[in-house]
């Protein structure tokens, strides 16, 4: 995902957007792909929230979770929060992705690897809550909320 600011162009109908200095080889690049029909398929959506952090947070209650699953069920914490957020992907999750766009797979198992924590957003972080909830549910664990 590319974060672009909006230009003010004075007409509803117009739309000029301003390229990161970071992405503007990528810019060109496909601007020299599409030639002559310079058409391009644009995607736009509102900027979400990330996820909170500190106590008594989104991360916090997701990691908390995480642990006393882990804890109760002598699985590794990485496993349970990779197990988890896997399952928040079926909600639409996003999966990480290659700077060319290509998604990227474990080495370990060959599935698709989900984006980090640090990325996520406050809807996306509540599906992996309500993901641990699910599990441990299935699980017959009772978590604290704390």
């Amino acid at each position: 995902m590319l974060g672009i600011h909006r230009l003010h162009s004075g007409s509803p109908r117009v739309v000029s957007l301003e390229i990161p200095a970071v992405r503007e080889a990528e810019y060109r690049a496909l601007i020299v792909k599409a030639q002559p029909a310079d058409r391009f398929d644009l995607v736009l959506s509102t900027l979400r929230r990330k996820r909170s952090t500190g106590p008594w947070s989104q991360n916090h209650h997701l990691n908390g979770h995480a642990m006393q699953i882990a804890q109760e069920t002598g699985q590794d914490f990485e496993a349970v929060k990779l197990y988890v957020k896997r399952q928040a992907i079926a909600r639409g999750l996003p999966l990480k992705q290659k700077t060319n766009g290509d998604i990227i797979y474990s080495i370990v198992d060959g599935e698709p690897v989900p984006i980090s924590e640090t990325d996520m957003d406050t809807v996306q972080c509540g599906w992996c809550i309500d993901a641990c909830h699910v599990l441990a549910a299935e699980l017959g664990i009772i978590l604290r909320e704390e």
